[in-house]
């Protein structure tokens, strides 16, 4: 039989009445709790047990286990419980095999229908989550690219990893865009990259430029050379080795030595931030003129 008191602890003060009922409590004894006030029904069936606070955690436990229990956390709150992910979610993400309505989910959950293979759910501190690969894909839809560069990078999955989660949802929300962000990540893209710099600076009016300009026996991607200003095109984060990371800042060190002023931008800045990369070149400009 569940231990209740350990239960709770390891839930964060939440529990399920089918929990409850496994640990050997009757409806009856459920009831008197809640006329105590020592359980608060926080959703139907799902309790918070006094003198544990309703923390994040404790909310996203509350938004999955609400739905039912084939139910599992996904998206950018997976990555947060996952710890793949910094900031705590607002919503909820939580993906299920039930189609139709769902009543008894919380204020907090985004209610998905989604047939989850076995393979893509794990079980992280005694709560149903997506694994890795596909937590990141569904995360990408709104974070974009970064979030799959981020995790390459950490080597919690692999490009092999993402691109067979990816094959098991092929019509999922958003996956046309994730497929983009596959290939971009599958050849690194710095051509394409530096095509995209060149069109951005062209619609800007951004001028007095010229690409792969040889300065201090290294190959600048973008110079203004009147203003001493070198624009760099980073790769994807998990393309690059120990190598590559030490030859480009070698390479920044020799540029600053000699007077220029450097800035590195990456794909995901380019895609999802350019008016950034714009302020930051014009800002960079203007100093350099005063």
């Amino acid at each position: 039989m569940v231990d209740l008191n350990e239960l709770i602890i390891r839930q964060d003060g939440v529990l399920t009445t089918s929990q409850a009922h496994a640990a050997g409590l009757s409806r009856s004894a459920i009831s008197r709790r809640r006329a105590a006030g020592d359980w608060t029904a926080v959703a139907p069936a799902v309790y918070l047990v006094s003198g544990h606070h309703r923390s994040a955690r404790a909310q996203a436990r509350i938004a999955v286990l609400s739905v039912g229990d084939d139910a599992a956390l996904g998206g950018i709150a997976a990555c947060w419980w996952l710890r793949l992910h910094p900031r705590e979610p607002a919503k909820h993400l939580v993906l299920t095999r039930r189609r139709g309505r769902h009543a008894r989910s919380s204020a907090t959950a985004l209610v998905r229908h989604r047939d989850l293979a076995d393979e893509d759910v794990t079980v992280e501190d005694d709560l149903r989550v997506t694994r890795p690969a596909l937590s990141v894909l569904d995360a990408a839809v709104d974070l974009g690219i970064g979030v799959l560069d981020s995790v390459l990078l950490s080597e919690d999955v692999t490009l092999a990893d993402l691109r067979a989660a990816h094959g098991r949802y092929p019509k999922r929300a958003g996956s046309g865009a994730v497929s983009k962000y596959l290939d971009q990540l599958e050849d690194g893209t710095r051509s394409e990259a530096e095509r995209l710099t060149a069109g951005l600076f062209r619609r800007e009016g951004i001028d007095g430029w010229t690409a792969n300009l040889p300065v201090c026996g290294y190959l600048l991607d973008f110079a203004f050379t009147q203003a001493r200003l070198a624009v760099e095109i980073d790769g994807f984060a998990f393309h690059r080795d120990a190598d590559t990371f030490q030859r480009d800042r070698t390479k920044r060190n020799a540029l600053i030595a000699d007077g220029w002023t450097v800035l590195n931008f990456t794909w995901a800045d380019l895609t999802e931030r350019p008016q950034q990369v714009v302020e930051a070149v014009r800002s960079a400009l203007l100093r350099a003129a005063s």
